[in-house]
């Protein structure tokens, strides 16, 4: 009976040797599986991160390729800015906001009924299609007082598939310079 009874505490113990092994290699593989998921989720997030980089890449980028202060309109001065598309796809569409010092909105639509000029004012304007390499003149309505001052441009840019882009640009605006005496803008004063 002795050994009988001495095997029996021996498989026992065994027993509970194997089950410790067990439930610490169990541990193990959970730790190892979370480090797995973790790895993975890192990827995906890498991988996001890189195809984000890869449209912003592709998207369009613009720049000013000139601009002054109109004073044409004696109510209203106003920035002039000719933004250019300097790459990317054929947008089908560009919406541009301004804002700066003394930036009071958008030339609009023309509207001869309105009070003090000859265009509404409009918070974003849509400049409609644009590609690379084109541009498109820009009025932005300034305060009655500002005829210098940094403006800044929000341009949300759609594509013919519709995919959207946000960018930004910005230029400092200042009445062009007086022409030499005895000369015009553009022809000779006789």
């Amino acid at each position: 009976m002795d050994g009988e009874l001495i095997t029996a505490i021996v498989a026992t113990g065994v027993s509970a040797v194997a089950t410790g092994y067990a439930a610490m290699q169990a541990h193990i593989a959970k730790g190892a599986a979370r480090s797995a998921e973790a790895q993975v989720a890192l990827l995906l997030r890498q991988i996001e991160g890189e195809e984000a980089d890869r449209f912003e890449a592709r998207g369009p980028q613009f720049s000013i390729e000139a601009a002054h202060t109109d004073e044409s309109d004696v109510n209203v001065p106003r920035g002039k800015l000719v933004v250019k598309q300097d790459s990317g796809p054929p947008l089908s569409s560009v919406i541009v906001g301004a804002t700066g010092t003394g930036v009071e909105g958008m030339r609009g639509a023309y509207d001869p009924d309105h009070r003090y000029s000859d265009y509404r004012r409009e918070q974003n304007i849509d400049i409609g299609p644009i590609a690379a390499g084109g541009t498109h003149d820009v009025y932005v309505d300034l305060d009655y007082h500002t005829h210098r001052t940094n403006i800044q441009l929000s341009l949300v840019c759609r594509d013919a598939v519709g995919d959207t882009w946000q960018r930004a640009v910005a230029a400092r605006v200042e009445p062009l310079p007086d022409p030499p005496r005895g000369r015009g803008r553009g022809r000779t004063v006789r």
